[in-house]
Formats: structure tokens, sequence, C-alpha cells
């Protein structure tokens, strides 16, 4: 599975009423070992979540959206 880059939006497919998608700011190490993605909410970027990597990538609970092309 290809690993998700920054800036790359997500959806909550539990969340049914409120705010449902995410942009990836960073992945990152922990102390444990574990990778884990640091999201934040698209509409409101100061409302953050830390996950561990494995569950943003599980489409049971994510699922990535097409995002813009940016341009060089």
């Amino acid at each position: 599975m290809k690993l998700p880059v920054q800036g790359q939006r997500y959806r909550n497919v539990e969340m049914r009423f409120r705010e449902a998608d995410w942009v990836l700011a960073k992945v990152f190490t922990g102390a444990d070992g574990i990778e884990y993605a640091s999201l934040e909410a698209l509409g409101n970027r100061t409302q953050r979540k830390t996950l561990a990597l494995a569950i943003v990538m599980d489409l049971r609970r994510f699922v990535p959206l097409e995002t813009p092309a940016t341009t060089a």
C-alpha cells in the first residue's frame, strides 16, 4: 500500500454528522517506534488529532480523497 503524503485529504467514514474531512499534516515515528499521522480538520486547521498511521490507512476508518494537483 502506498504511503500517504503531506497534504493528502481523508474522510473519516465513521463520522456521520460532524466535520469528517481531514488533511495529513505530517507522518512521524513516535518514541515507541510506531508511525503516527498528525491530521488537521479541513474546515478548522486548529482542530487536530494524532492517530497511528495504520488507522489512517485502514479503508474501514478513513478514505483518501482526490486532492487537486499543485502547480510548481
